[in-house]
């Protein structure tokens, strides 16, 4: 989709150049600071979301102008996903849970920076410039992360419970260990796909791959694997994804291995997977390989949250309610015996959904899941030039609800609107080349 002219002359049109460079390369510098966490430390915001509020003031200037139009994606997943959004809204409204506006501002804004970011990917290169942003971001944590943990510097350590971990520049390890995870699957997708700079998707996957384990997360230490594997199936040329996945998964292990704390938390790993799925632990507290405040907290918020949703099936505690709810009613589930360490935060979305919004809130996730992944699975069979940056787009969102199983935020997790953002563009930009091949074919026979 060619861009606008901006040859106007005087203020106004120094002013829509202006605009114009920021909405152009704008996106590109939200995905490069949005790791930068810990700038919320010196900042009103972190720098990502002052960035994202320029770029956004830009695009609506460049609407009021008439230089660019509103693109609102009209696929099946997006009304799902609007339905999902309004029943949140609806329950939150019926019960306005203590201490859930935090919630309700996450279900309000982030659906608008999705359709900001698809807005702004107008082209295919500003998606091949979204994802090398996105490559280099993991690149450089990783970099970064290695220099801390050879000076043995930080930061920022906001939570002493986990000081000891790399967090690097966010604010917990664990979504730590979830980015280089993506940045990992993004790089081998794209490596796979050729595009981009094949040495920047190598470097960033094999840098990911050395840095995750020293995160300490052992969801990460098992959905790294699974991440990967993923990545190599899905892609086009599996040869290739092989051959950087691989050489990804020896480094991880190798990393993995030499470190004693890191071959604990590994072996520890697969007892979390399996805790989260079943909401019950294998291994007693005592006989864990290493000690951990919160190593049982998944079972009884997980049982909790099974719970409140026997209890209200059809509607659910109300959106954001579920901590409120926890310490209330359902106190009965936290352990007396760590009143010091007690994690109140649901674990596990799909958990959340069901305890807070019921039934229904439970079934119109899921039917927005499956049609997104029914949406790019045509597009990979489509195999035209935006079915690789779609189905890039489209694999990272199963990693992502992956960890928010073991670790929670997933319509937080502002990694998720990114690729559905980018996902939605490359999927309008194919129907606008389908629409103009209908074109030219209703043409020809007349001419």
């Amino acid at each position: 989709m060619p861009r606008p002219s901006t040859s106007s002359g005087g203020l106004l049109g120094l002013i829509g150049r202006l605009a114009e460079f920021v909405a152009t390369y704008g996106l590109a510098a939200f995905v490069l600071t949005l790791p930068l966490e810990f700038t919320a430390l010196w900042l009103p915001q972190q720098l990502s979301r002052l960035v994202l509020l320029v770029v956004t003031a830009a695009f609506i200037y460049l609407v009021v102008i008439g230089r660019r139009k509103l693109r609102v994606p009209r696929a099946a997943s997006v009304w799902l996903l609007l339905l999902f959004v309004a029943a949140a809204l609806i329950s939150w409204t019926l019960t306005r849970a203590p201490g859930s506006g935090s919630s309700l501002l996450d279900v309000t804004v982030y659906p608008l920076v999705g359709l900001a970011i698809a807005n702004l990917a107008l082209t295919e290169t500003d998606l091949h410039r979204a994802w090398s942003a996105f490559l280099i971001s993991g690149l450089g944590v990783a970099l970064t992360g290695g220099f801390l943990y050879l000076t043995h510097l930080t930061i920022w350590t906001p939570n002493p419970v986990v000081a000891a971990r790399m967090n690097i520049t966010f604010a917990d390890p664990n979504i730590t260990a979830r980015f280089l995870t993506l940045c990992a699957c993004a790089a081998v997708l794209m490596y796979a796909a050729r595009q981009g700079k094949s040495w920047l998707a190598f470097a960033t996957a094999i840098g990911c791959a050395a840095v995750l384990p020293l995160t300490f997360s052992r969801s990460g230490l098992a959905l790294f694997i699974v991440g990967i594997l993923l990545a190599i199936a899905v892609a086009y040329q599996h040869r290739r994804a092989a051959a950087i996945g691989v050489s990804a998964l020896v480094v991880f292990a190798l990393s993995t291995g030499v470190n004693p704390d890191t071959r604990s938390r590994a072996s520890d790993a697969v007892e979390t997977v399996a805790t989260a799925v079943i909401g019950k632990s294998f291994t007693p507290p005592a006989t864990a390989s290493r000690p951990d405040p919160h190593e049982d907290n998944r079972t009884y918020l997980i049982g909790a949250g099974l719970r409140m949703f026997e209890d209200h099936p059809l509607q659910g505690v109300g959106f954001g309610g579920y901590q409120n709810a926890l310490v209330t009613d359902y106190k009965r589930f936290l352990p007396t015996h760590r009143i010091d360490t007690l994690d109140t935060l649901s674990h596990t979305s799909l958990v959340t959904v069901m305890a807070e919004q019921g039934i229904i809130g439970t079934l119109l996730l899921l039917a927005f899941l499956i049609q997104l992944a029914r949406e790019a699975v045509w597009a990979r069979f489509r195999r035209d030039r935006w079915s690789a940056w779609t189905v890039l787009a489209g694999t990272l969102i199963i990693p992502i609800f992956m960890y928010s199983q073991i670790e929670g935020r997933f319509i937080q997790e502002p990694y998720l609107w990114l690729a559905l953002g980018l996902f939605y563009s490359a999927q309008m930009l194919a129907s606008s080349d389908l629409q103009a091949e209908r074109a030219r074919e209703l043409i020809r026979p007349a001419a």
